[in-house]
């Protein structure tokens, strides 16, 4: 987890730091030598906060949307309304509730109201990212391939594999995050979740047996 409230006291005191050693000197070369120093110090921690966010990736064996749809309690194409951004109980994790409206069930059972649990998110000056996990934008229309966690409540299955964005007509899986590894193949027929026709998309779901 990567804290922006301790980066960023990490970036003012090197700035104060550069900044008093060249006014103590009180001259022109102290001047200078204070704002060099403090370039230099300011180009290190640019670095050092590039390096505390590194790229990651979570590895994956990649799914069928057949073998999706056949794990997941619903399959829902809907909007996202609402997203919070809580802290768990113990106060140790954050998770992100986003909440969507269904416009279509294509599989199994869904209330009329849904909220998708995701690991990660954003509280105050805290950020914790989960890579792999899918991430949700307000008003983005979604297809989600769905497991219980309560009543209301579930959770994306297959990670990022089992959300997908929906833009002109396309399906969209943001799989930047996932590092696949070598699986099983894959059932003759079925395809692999990744770009295609919303039409194509919902025929899969429907008829995967």
């Amino acid at each position: 987890m990567t804290t922006v409230k301790a980066l960023a006291s990490l970036l003012l005191h090197g700035t104060a730091h550069g900044t008093a050693h060249g006014t103590a000197r009180g001259t022109a070369r102290g001047t200078a030598r204070g704002t060099a120093h403090d370039a230099a110090r300011g180009v290190a921690l640019v670095a050092a906060l590039v390096a505390a966010v590194p790229v990651l990736a979570s590895l994956a064996v990649p799914v069928s949307v057949e073998d999706l749809a056949r794990s997941s309690d619903a399959v829902v194409r809907g909007r996202v309304v609402k997203l919070t951004a809580r802290r768990s109980n113990d106060g140790r994790r954050i998770f992100t509730y986003a909440e969507v409206e269904p416009t279509a069930v294509w599989r199994g059972g869904a209330p009329a109201h849904v909220t998708v649990v995701v690991p990660g998110g954003v509280v105050g000056d805290i950020g914790e990212r989960v890579d792999g996990a899918p991430a949700f934008s307000e008003g983005e229309e979604v297809v989600l391939f769905l497991g219980k966690l309560g009543e209301r409540e579930f959770q994306v299955h297959g990670m990022a594999q089992g959300k997908f964005a929906v833009a002109k007509g396309q399906a969209l899986p943001n799989l930047s995050r996932l590092a696949f590894v070598k699986g099983p193949a894959l059932r003759e027929g079925e395809r692999r979740a990744e770009p295609m026709a919303v039409d194509e998309l919902e025929r899969r779901v429907r008829e995967a047996r």
